[in-house]
């Protein structure tokens, strides 16, 4: 199904026929090897434990995907671009049923030939800049990938030791003429050290920020406000999915979640009308706060004039490819 009657397809169901647990976007985690171990992330995505599954199984995976309501399709990891084949898979769901995302955390984005047959393949480069990971002089050549068209959208982890170089950060992506999205750090139960920032600073620190450089910064105001508590809505809604490399689906996120099926071997619109999965989405609802940080962000599409501003703010950047 063509991505852009998806999208209208999701947005009827979702705001008008109010249907909460229609996923719109999913995290493919393609691999769990990566050439960084960060100190916010979960071991489980760089430790290779949850293993990396051959090219014809993920074409298999991303193939169950494309009747769903998915219009956005992340390939994540671990690092993806660690893949011989990730130009090969992304050339592959490139094929109008998905907006196609590559998070990277840069490891071969100083490689030219690599660039130029990267942006024939995605719609939007999510390049992770921060930190944790060893890279933040890359904001200060971030100006050079426009030379490849491609549409970049920084993701920044934001920690209780870093709030404070946060301004620097958008300012130099709002240069640029590009979006950043911010992502407060979580402590895992595993997590040594905390890093999770106060909640109430990082709504002034964003807040602040929204109003500075408007729609540069790609949090929603429905995220920013909830961060204060102050939800749009009592409902939590599950518009995320995340995919591991096997194609194992943990639902409704993969931390507090359990795994309701394989989209190796079942479509996903199947797995999503299982019992257990509507068992799941009662439990959910029933213990809102535990499912709060990874919906946090579509969950403000609940108000009608939130997801408005937000969708002409993609539109503005999927066209014209500055925000």
């Amino acid at each position: 199904m063509n991505r852009d009657v998806k999208a209208l397809k999701w947005f009827f169901d979702t705001q008008i026929l109010r249907d909460p647990f229609k996923p719109i976007y999913a995290t493919f985690k393609v691999t769990s090897r990566c050439n960084l171990h960060c100190t916010f992330c979960s071991p489980a995505y760089y430790s290779g434990e949850l293993g990396e599954a051959p090219t014809e199984v993920v074409k298999k995976i991303i193939d169950n995907m494309k009747d769903s309501s998915i219009v956005v399709l992340s390939f994540e990891g671990g690092e993806p671009t660690l893949r011989p084949d990730i130009l090969e898979l992304l050339e592959y769901a490139h094929d109008g049923s998905f907006y196609v995302m590559l998070t990277t955390n840069g490891y071969r984005l100083n490689d030219e030939n690599f660039l130029t047959k990267l942006a024939d393949r995605i719609d939007f480069l999510h390049y992770s800049i921060d930190e944790y990971h060893w890279n933040v002089k890359a904001f200060n050549t971030l100006c050079k990938f426009r030379q490849y068209g491609l549409k970049v959208n920084v993701q920044t982890v934001v920690t209780r030791f870093n709030i404070n170089k946060l301004e620097e950060k958008v300012r130099k992506v709002h240069e640029c003429k590009y979006k950043i999205v911010v992502l407060p750090a979580i402590d895992y139960p595993t997590s040594k050290v905390k890093l999770a920032p106060d909640p109430e600073e990082l709504y002034k620190v964003l807040s602040d920020l929204k109003r500075k450089y408007g729609s540069t910064l790609n949090n929603s105001w429905g995220f920013i406000k909830a961060l204060k508590g102050e939800q749009v809505s009592s409902r939590v809604t599950s518009y995320a999915i995340t995919v591991y490399p096997n194609g194992d689906l943990p639902y409704p996120d993969d931390i507090n979640g359990k795994v309701v099926g394989n989209l190796a071997k079942e479509k996903l619109n199947d797995i999503l009308k299982k019992p257990i999965v509507k068992d799941l989405q009662q439990h959910m609802l029933a213990n809102q706060a535990k499912f709060e940080y990874l919906h946090l962000q579509t969950s403000t599409f609940n108000s009608f004039r939130d997801l408005l501003s937000y969708a002409a703010e993609i539109a503005k950047w999927r066209f014209l490819g500055r925000s």
